[in-house]
């Protein structure tokens, strides 16, 4: 329903500037993510997650509502994923984590530096179930393509709160 009401004021917003704004939902033309993880005890972090980095850039692109494939006028992410961690700790030898940080930086194609720069935090938390309800455990894999699909989100979220490129690759303030 915020998407829906997001798009609508973007839209609105639109026909009120020059024809050679780019409307939202910003395009995006390009992913970069890079795992500089510190403080993992993990001796070869390759071992458990061998396609961490593809994997994550896989999954924000499509989480992204404007992907371009041309290469041109649109954002370019660049993904600095700092640290997994264990309930606050590194995350283990044994590949857990619960938690996940790094750095979104959105450039516009073009223009004279990054349009914004984001921490994004991804945290899985655990409670209790209501009284009668059946618990089930989620897989290694499912609880890792959650991790990376709420990671993504926060990406696309921190997209949607960018200022306005124009074409010339400007930031308009």
């Amino acid at each position: 329903m915020m998407k829906i009401a997001t798009a609508a004021l973007g839209l609105t917003l639109a026909a009120s500037v020059p024809a050679l704004a780019i409307e939202e939902p910003y395009p995006v033309s390009g992913v970069k993510v890079e795992a500089n993880l510190e403080n993992v005890e993990v001796t070869d972090f390759a071992q458990f997650y061998p396609n961490f980095s593809d994997d994550l850039e896989k999954v924000i692109w499509a989480t992204v509502d404007n992907p371009m494939t041309d290469g041109s006028q649109g954002f370019q992410i660049d993904i600095k994923v700092t640290q997994l961690s264990l309930n606050g700790n590194p995350m283990g030898t044994d590949g857990q984590f619960n938690s996940m940080s790094g750095i979104a930086t959105y450039t516009f194609d073009g223009g004279d530096g990054p349009a914004g720069s984001y921490p994004i935090e991804v945290t899985a938390t655990s409670g209790d179930a209501p009284a009668g309800a059946i618990v089930v455990a989620p897989s290694e894999s499912d609880y890792y393509a959650a991790m990376l699909d709420a990671f993504a989100n926060g990406v696309e979220n921190q997209l949607n709160d960018l200022s306005d490129p124009e074409p010339a690759g400007n930031i308009r303030n």
